[in-house]
């Protein structure tokens, strides 16, 4: 037997009653946690099994993402992990979830920040001339003149989702089908023919699986605490969007800065060390004077809003974390600034990964943090 149970910690407030769930207190699955991983992974399981998402009450990093699909992120501009099934998975999980049209394939607008990069952008247009265009600087200029691009820039495919109102519809698309409680998970127990779950508020649970979909919340839970795990505090700047911007599509390379209806949405810091999940002065002058760089005429824009979240990720790989952390229990965790391409294909694997455990991927097992 395996279990595990929560830290003491401040008391939550809760917005749901349980009460509806007491008289069917066992479930094929419960998922724990309500962001991308956990939401994605209940989308897809709740197809045939009897599910309860725990969506808790504490903000998910995903509720402050700028929802960029980039796969091709990064100064080195690599594909990301099996980026095109990843997109292909994306994709259906957004048809699935009947949420489609929060996403805008217009594509990214990636400058090249030196002659290196430069070089590497139209060898990849050359490598994947499917998913490139190059522009050099005098094209960008011409098309996009609220851009600095000296060395050039590439459109590569990609786009935007409305990540919250993407959530929204899709924990309304779980709700339709089975269980959706506002309560967090406060420890479990393993006995080997299935798990017996503890909530915050209600009763206690049983279920054949339980997936810790958890984010930043994994640190409540020492058995957690010992996984390769680290938070990075990510912030974000909201401004009106000036009027020389005059196009849809995305920006990235020196930050992003990304387009949402009549506000900018500005990235982001890469904080390793931090005091709260609190946006700062600090971050939101890093993050100006960052994409400044790129696009100039943000110098003069209203800044409207700050917001920021902690991200989990895998160091080493820079990948997700999946696997069972005992016969029943399964983490899904790591998605760091990927989280939508890495939710939706992690969801819609997840089903097979479950019944057969041998089939995920190597790079993506758990593995504990390394002792010094």
């Amino acid at each position: 037997m395996s279990y595990g149970h929560i830290v003491a910690g401040p008391a939550t407030l809760f917005t749901q009653s349980c009460s509806r769930i007491v008289e069917k207190p066992s479930f094929d699955v419960v998922v724990a946690g309500a962001g991308l991983g956990g939401a994605c992974a209940a989308l897809w399981l709740s197809v045939s099994n009897r599910v309860l998402l725990l969506s808790g009450t504490a903000p998910a990093a995903s509720t402050v993402a700028a929802g960029l699909i980039n796969p091709f992120a990064g100064r080195r501009v690599t594909p990301c992990w099996h980026a095109d099934l990843a997109y292909k998975d994306l994709l259906d999980t957004l048809a699935h979830a009947d949420a489609s049209d929060t996403y805008d394939p217009c594509g990214i607008l990636r400058t090249a920040l030196d002659e290196a990069q430069s070089a590497k952008l139209r060898s990849l247009v050359l490598e994947h001339a499917d998913s490139f265009t190059w522009l050099p600087p005098d094209e960008v200029h011409t098309r996009f003149p609220y851009v600095s691009a000296p060395f050039g820039a590439a459109i590569t495919t990609g786009g935007v989702v409305n990540t919250p109102r993407m959530l929204e519809y899709t924990h309304g698309t779980i709700a339709s089908r089975c269980t959706v409680v506002a309560s967090d998970l406060v420890g479990w127990e393993d006995t080997g023919s299935g798990v017996t779950v503890a909530l915050k508020s209600g009763p206690t649970l049983r279920a054949s699986k339980l997936i810790l979909a958890l984010g930043a919340g994994y640190k409540s839970f020492p058995v957690l605490s010992a996984l390769n795990l680290h938070c990075i505090k990510g912030q974000i700047v909201r401004v009106r969007t000036p009027e020389s911007f005059s196009h849809s599509i995305p920006v990235s390379g020196y930050g992003y800065v990304v387009p949402l209806r009549d506000t900018l949405i500005l990235g982001t810091t890469y904080e390793h060390s931090f005091q709260n999940d609190q946006p700062t002065k600090v971050g939101s002058k890093n993050i100006l004077a960052l994409t400044q760089q790129m696009v100039p005429c943000i110098k003069t824009a209203d800044i409207l809003n700050t917001a920021a979240g902690i991200r989990v990720g895998v160091p080493g790989t820079r990948l997700p974390m999946v696997g069972p952390l005992s016969g029943n229990v399964w983490v899904l965790t790591g998605l760091g600034s990927q989280g939508l391409l890495f939710g939706a294909h992690i969801g819609r694997n997840l089903v097979n990964w479950i019944t057969n455990p041998e089939h995920v991927p190597n790079e993506l097992r758990l593995q504990k943090k390394r002792r010094i």
